[in-house]
């Protein structure tokens, strides 16, 4: 029979009775466990599963939470050990802002689903780049003009994260006046009095320490359920804010009972007050880390089999040589799951879906998914190589149109890659290699820095060339002192001024050394790049730059490869599938209830 100090929690000795070491062992397991699952989801952080959840926020505020349940959980067997000092700032820091930082990241959901719709209907924006801050300080005016440029080009997600850091430090503020205020903490206190061991943990000063937690469960996390309610993805990313936000709900009222009332005596004795958050604590954490590992272990899986059925269907085409037209059709082997019925569609199929009305879809990947971004990547580029096609087979008669045809295929290329592919610009950018990243970045870096320094995108703002123009940065106010200006402004540095859209020529069709008709890159010398229709309201910030020799209508296709095929291996296998149920079909016939659909 397991002993069990009849005393319990009573500030003596420490109790290392049955349920004293139950309560270490499990700490221990449960730790071990938990870190292994949060390193395993860092090792795995370039997943677009993990990526889009903000993984270094997500296990952040798993950690600080689980620095409190692992103090909570020692305070049975420890007996008092932990003086209350230490106890009252692991309740006022610990508590609070891991909830904070669980809050912030469990906001990713919305914000994620928001703006994937609102990629559907405005592609074309991207988030500006900060000037640098240069030498000095700087006085009040400069960095209330660098807080404006701030908060106009963070995003969502950013300006929820600097309102909870701005709630953590009024957090510590209150606690602070609070420890040194009261006589139970100090010597030099001006409230309340010395007292027991016991009678310290009771008291005032301990409810500003539950009042996030209490808020974040009744208020934040039910007003962020009714936000959500509409959005099905397939991740089960809503199914998890459910469950920890229910979970949460029993533990500030329990607490408040435990230790304002008498009644709870018997029960505080082996049940400690903090005790009752931590259901609501684990259930947090373990959701929070369960839910992406198993979907990262799904979506591996998945991976080997889909290799695994291309690798039999490869080899029984081989072995029957079979021709091309079987491509055609769905290759039968195997079954990723019984779905699919043995079925795994074609790369030709979704390259008829592209070419042609795409927006089923389009809504599918943005609202079950949520990485829409890769379908308008996708058919961004189809658009780019067509309209290289129309400008240089069609629209070139001379040497002169077919460089400022190439300059404004250029343009619209830039478009392309600061609206999706750069990482500090695009709101979702895709997730592509390395190499194929750093060749790009090569080609069209300087440029993105000229355009997204010093621009701000407006709501019908585009880079392409028939985009209209792109609103400045308001300049900073002007500079009082010495002080007040330790950098130039972005309209210093990089002039804000509109992209005009390039004029285009006759037809002439451009060969290269191979006689190849396909490539944009024709001439010896690199262009530069001169706006046309100068209105004498300012000058265009590409002006000037030169059009890098390795740019031609083949930019983006290794990008596009690597894309194509990861769509093709999985969103449009799960797409096919879905829309075979019925009433499916129906959410791509119309935008207009797009959100309600997301």
């Amino acid at each position: 029979m397991v002993y069990l100090n009849p005393g319990g929690f009573n500030f003596g000795p420490q109790n290392w009775d049955g349920y004293g070491i139950s309560n270490i062992v499990f700490a221990l397991v449960y730790t071990v466990a938990l870190y292994a699952a949060c390193l395993y989801l860092w090792l795995q952080r370039h997943h677009p599963i993990v990526k889009m959840r903000k993984v270094g926020l997500m296990l952040l505020s798993v950690l600080v939470i689980h620095v409190f349940c692992f103090m909570v959980f020692t305070v049975y067997t420890l007996n008092g050990a932990w003086p209350c000092s230490v106890e009252f700032w692991a309740m006022n820091l610990y508590l609070p802002i891991g909830i904070g930082l669980w809050q912030v990241q469990n906001q990713q959901l919305l914000i994620v689903s928001r703006q994937q719709t609102q990629m559907i209907h405005s592609n074309h924006l991207y988030k500006p780049l900060l000037p640098p801050r240069g030498r000095g300080l700087g006085g009040p005016r400069y960095w209330l003009w660098r807080f404006k440029i701030w908060y106009r080009s963070t995003s969502t997600q950013g300006k929820y994260e600097g309102f909870v850091f701005i709630g953590i430090i009024i957090q510590f503020t209150v606690s602070m006046l609070v420890y040194n205020m009261s006589r139970k903490f100090n010597h030099y206190g001006i409230v309340s009095h010395h007292t027991s061991p016991g009678l310290c943990r009771r008291g005032w000063e301990w409810a500003p320490s539950v009042v996030w937690q209490f808020l974040w469960n009744f208020f934040f996390g039910p007003y962020l359920l009714w936000k959500i309610r509409m959005i099905r993805d397939i991740y089960h990313w809503r199914l998890q804010t459910i469950i920890a936000v229910v979970a949460g709900l029993p533990g500030t009222p329990l607490w408040l009972a435990a230790v304002y009332t008498d009644k709870f005596g018997a029960v505080n004795k082996y049940w400690l007050p903090a005790m009752w958050f931590v259901p609501g604590m684990m259930a947090m954490e373990i959701v929070t880390v369960a839910f992406p590992t198993y979907q990262i272990i799904k979506n591996k899986r998945a991976s080997r089999e889909t290799n695994r059925i291309l690798a039999e269907f490869d080899q029984k085409r081989l072995g029957s040589s079979l021709d091309s037209v079987t491509l055609r059709g769905s290759m039968a082997t195997g079954s990723l799951k019984a779905k699919r019925k043995g079925k795994m569609y074609s790369m030709e199929s979704l390259d008829e879906c592209l070419a042609g009305n795409h927006d089923s879809l389009q809504i599918y990947a943005s609202c079950k998914e949520l990485n829409g971004e890769n379908i308008i990547f996708l058919t961004k580029v189809l658009a780019f190589k067509e309209a290289c096609h129309r400008a240089f087979h069609s629209t070139c008669d001379s040497r002169t149109d077919f460089r400022r045809a190439r300059q404004d295929m250029f343009r619209q290329a830039l478009s392309v890659f600061v609206t999706l592919v750069h990482p500090h610009t695009a709101s979702y950018p895709i997730n592509i290699e390395s190499p194929i990243y750093n060749r790009l970045e090569a080609i069209f870096g300087f440029a993105t820095t000229l355009v997204a320094m010093c621009k701000t995108p407006s709501r019908s703002s585009s880079l392409s060339a028939n985009s209209s123009s792109v609103t400045p940065w308001d300049d900073p106010p002007p500079s009082d002192g010495q002080g007040d200006s330790p950098t130039a402004t972005p309209a210093e540095e990089f002039p804000s001024f509109p992209m005009h859209a390039l004029s285009k020529g006759g037809s002439e069709t451009t060969r290269d050394g191979n006689g190849s008709s396909d490539r944009i890159v024709g001439v010896t010398e690199e262009e530069i790049v001169k706006p046309s229709n100068i209105d004498g309201q300012g000058h265009d910030p590409l002006e000037g730059i030169k059009v890098p020799a390795e740019f031609d209508e083949n930019v983006f296709e290794a990008a596009f490869k690597s894309i194509r095929y990861m769509v093709w291996s999985e969103t449009w296998q799960r797409y096919m599938v879905w829309k075979q149920k019925p009433g499916q079909e129906s959410i791509g016939h119309s935008t207009g209830g797009l959100h309600q659909d997301c």
